[in-house]
């Protein structure tokens, strides 16, 4: 497993074992969003000091979200790293998923050589995508013979695509895999557009699909166990 997010990440590789794939697009529009009010609270697995999720309310442009914050130890004990997420409960053809964004990253110091090439067309540069550091990246688009030769530079922060179950106080996230899911578009078994960043044994996978082709994507693969590889223990309610 490629452990490149395992610091700002802790909880999800501890419950998981896995980390999630990246996404340059989001899972919804607002027409596919909803909300739960029964998510809301701390959710733990067996042991409660290995950490859990906690769910809060946000307001993100007058529609209801949540505020998802993961703790790597007890969320009481001062110790261990807790990461705060923006997320977005979706329903999909009879799905529900959360979408998660962090809400902080970090960029890794080091510089990025870039190819510059100018044509008829425009100007352009290779490469077009660069990851930043964990869950953050820049995507440059080409630009037009009229502009001077600009090229503009685009922010990409990182979304998670997880599928919820839920079984009255009990909550399970399945998690599509980014190891699993290379794999899987590297041999054929699925076809998804995407980017492969790094080399070797360090690559990574991140997907460049559009928000719809994503979502007919996911859904597509929501049950055949191709696309959503791992899960978490059950999580409980803590009153």
């Amino acid at each position: 497993m490629n452990r490149r997010y395992l610091a700002l990440f802790a909880l999800v590789a501890l419950l998981t074992g896995c980390l999630p794939v990246d996404s340059l697009s989001p899972l919804y529009t607002d027409k596919d969003l909803t909300y739960d009010e029964s998510l809301i609270g701390f959710w733990a697995g067996p042991n409660n000091d290995e950490g859990g999720i906690e769910f809060s309310a946000l307001s993100d442009n007058g529609k209801k979200a949540y505020v998802l914050t993961m703790f790597d130890k007890a969320r009481d004990s001062g110790e261990g790293h807790r990461t705060v997420f923006d997320a977005h409960l979706v329903n999909l053809g009879g799905h529900r998923f959360l979408d998660v964004v962090p809400q902080q990253w970090e960029a890794r110091e080091e510089s990025y050589s870039l190819q510059i090439k100018q044509g008829k067309s425009g100007t352009s540069a290779e490469p077009r995508l660069l990851r930043l550091g964990s869950a953050s990246y820049l995507e440059f688009a080409d630009g037009t013979p009229g502009d001077g030769g600009k090229i503009q530079a685009n922010l990409r922060r990182a979304h998670w695509f997880l599928k919820v179950t839920r079984n009255e106080k009990k909550l399970r996230l399945d998690i599509a895999d980014d190891d699993d899911l290379r794999k899987a578009v590297l041999s054929g078994t699925l076809h998804l557009p995407h980017a492969l960043l790094g080399e070797g044994n360090n690559q990574n996978i991140v997907i460049t699909a559009g928000t719809q082709e994503l979502q007919k994507f996911v859904v597509e693969h929501a049950d055949d166990g191709k696309l959503f590889t791992t899960h978490t223990d059950e999580l409980h309610l803590r009153e």
